[in-house]
C-alpha cells in the first residue's frame, strides 16, 4: 500500500515498525453509552493503559483534550480519535439498558480530521454502517469519502470501523457482511480496520485477505472471564489480524494494565494463551482443589471426558465432585483430584505404573496384570477400570489439564509438583 510521508509517519507511531503491529485501547465509551466508573474514573485507567505498554489509545476529542498531557513524551501510546458519534448502545445494543426505540438509531460527524491533527492524534476512526437500511449506508460511505478525502489532503490516517447491524443482518450472514464491508472501507481509503471478530479463524482469516489493509480485532462487550478475551485475540493474531482495538475488556479489568501487559505479550511477543494465564506453563505441576469455590457445575467433569474420549457425559471422568452438607442453606460441594501423591505407584506389584520425566504418571499395559491394587490404595478414590479392565489413572492431560482450563471459578488450580511423590498434595 502506497501512503505520503504524512501518513506512513503517524501509522508507524501506531505500528510497531518491527511487526507491524499494534495493541489499542478503546477508551471513547463516555458519550455513546451511560457513564460507568470506566468512563468517570479513566484518568487513572488510562495511566494503568500507558503503563501496561499499549501502543495506542482511542478517545473522544474532549477526553484528548483533558487527558492529552498523558501521552506527551516519545514512549508514551499514540492517539487516536473517535472523529463521529452514533446512539446504537443506548438502543440496547451493548451492555447498557434499552432507552431509544431502533427507528431512532443515528449517526453523526463530530470532529475534522484537522482538529484531530492539530490535537496530537497520530489517526482519526470512524464508523461505517452496514446492514441497517440503503439510505443509512449511503450516508456511512458518503461520511466515510469526506474523511478520506481530508486525511489524504492532510496527511493523517484514516482507520474505519465497519458495523454489520440492522434487519438486513443475521447471525447467518454476519461474517458475509463483515467481509463485504471490509472490502468497502478499503476501496473508500481506509488505511486501518477495526472490525469485529467473525467468530471463526477462516472467516476472519478471509476477512484480511480482501481487506489488504492492516486489521485490528475490538474487543466488543466485557468477558467474564480475562481468558475468553486472550482467545479472541489469539485466532485473530492467527488469522491474519494486526493488533486488536480492546474497551470494556480492559477499561473494566481488574487490573487494566495486566490485561495490558497479557495483550502485548501475545500481539508482539508472540506468547500464546497457555503462556499468558498458566505460569507453571511447560513445568513439573500437580493438582489441588479449593473447594469453597466450586459450585458443582460438573464443568471440570464434561472437560475431562470430553479431553480424553471425546464424548459428553461424566463417565470416565478422571477426578470427581462430591456433594458435601448444606452450608448456610446452600450446597455445598467438593472437587477431588489425583494428587500424584504416588501411593498407585508404590502398590503396583509388576511396576506398570512409572512417573514419566515430566513427573505424569504412566501406564504400561503390557506389565499390567490388572490387579487393581493401585485402585484400592488411592486415598482419593479417582482410580477405576476401563472396559478392559486396565487402572485409569489422570495424565495431566499431557501437562495441560483440562479441568484447569475450563474452571471459571478456581475451584481447581495448577500448582507446582514438589519433589517428593510420596505427600499428599491435595488443597481443602
Amino acid at each position: 500500500m502506497i501512503l505520503s510521508p504524512g501518513k506512513r509517519q503517524r501509522l508507524n507511531r501506531l505500528f510497531d515498525p518491527r511487526d507491524g503491529r499494534a495493541v489499542c485501547v478503546a477508551a471513547d465509551h463516555g458519550w455513546m453509552s451511560d457513564p460507568t466508573e470506566n468512563v468517570i474514573r479513566l484518568k487513572p485507567i488510562l495511566e494503568q493503559v500507558i503503563e501496561g505498554g499499549a501502543d495506542g489509545v482511542l478517545m473522544s476529542y474532549g477526553t484528548a483534550q483533558r487527558l492529552g498531557h498523558l501521552f506527551h513524551g516519545r514512549e508514551k501510546p499514540a492517539i487516536l480519535i473517535r472523529a463521529d458519534w452514533m446512539n446504537l448502545p443506548r438502543l440496547g445494543a451493548s451492555n447498557v439498558s434499552n432507552i431509544l426505540p431502533v427507528v431512532n438509531f443515528r449517526k453523526r460527524a463530530t470532529s475534522f480530521a484537522s482538529d484531530a491533527l492539530a490535537m496530537g492524534a497520530s489517526a482519526i476512526t470512524i464508523y461505517y454502517f452496514i446492514g441497517y437500511s440503503d439510505e443509512f449506508e449511503a450516508l456511512n460511505i458518503e461520511q466515510a469519502a469526506c474523511y478520506a478525502r481530508e486525511c489524504r489532503r492532510i496527511g493523517l490516517p484514516l482507520i474505519i470501523e465497519p458495523m454489520a447491524v440492522g434487519g438486513m443482518v443475521t447471525g447467518v450472514n454476519i461474517a458475509e457482511v463483515l467481509i463485504a464491508s471490509a472490502r468497502i472501507a478499503y476501496e473508500i481509503g481506509a488505511d486501518a480496520l477495526k472490525v469485529p471478530y467473525t467468530g471463526d479463524v477462516n472467516t476472519f482469516r478471509e476477512l484480511c485477505r480482501v481487506a489488504q489493509v492492516p486489521v485490528l480485532v475490538l474487543g466488543g462487550a466485557k468477558s467474564d472471564h480475562p481468558r475468553d478475551a486472550l482467545e479472541v485475540v489469539e485466532e485473530a493474531l492467527h488469522a491474519g489480524a494486526a493488533g486488536t482495538v480492546f474497551g470494556r475488556n480492559v477499561t473494566k479489568a481488574k487490573d487494566p494494565k495486566k490485561m495490558v501487559q497479557d495483550i502485548v505479550a501475545l500481539v508482539h511477543g508472540g506468547k500464546t494463551v497457555d503462556e499468558i494465564t498458566n505460569p507453571l506453563h511447560g513445568q513439573r505441576i500437580r493438582l489441588g482443589t479449593v473447594s469453597s469455590r466450586c459450585t458443582g457445575c460438573h464443568i471440570c467433569l464434561l472437560a475431562c471426558t470430553g479431553s480424553h474420549n471425546g464424548g459428553y457425559g461424566h463417565a470416565g471422568a478422571r477426578l470427581r465432585v462430591e456433594h458435601r452438607s448444606f452450608v448456610e442453606g446452600a450446597p455445598s460441594f467438593r472437587p477431588v483430584v489425583c494428587t500424584l501423591c504416588g501411593r498407585c505407584v508404590e502398590a503396583c506389584p509388576t511396576g506398570a505404573l512409572h512417573y514419566d520425566g515430566r513427573g505424569i504418571i504412566r501406564l504400561d499395559r503390557d506389565s499390567c496384570d490388572r490387579c487393581l491394587d493401585c485402585q484400592k490404595a488411592c486415598p482419593f478414590g479417582v482410580v477405576f477400570q476401563d472396559q478392559d479392565g486396565y487402572p485409569v489413572i489422570c495424565d495431566l492431560c499431557g501437562g495441560d489439564p483440562q479441568c484447569v482450563r475450563w474452571c471459571k471459578y478456581d475451584a481447581i488450580i495448577a500448582l507446582p509438583k514438589r519433589r517428593t511423590t510420596k505427600e499428599e498434595i491435595h488443597v481443602a
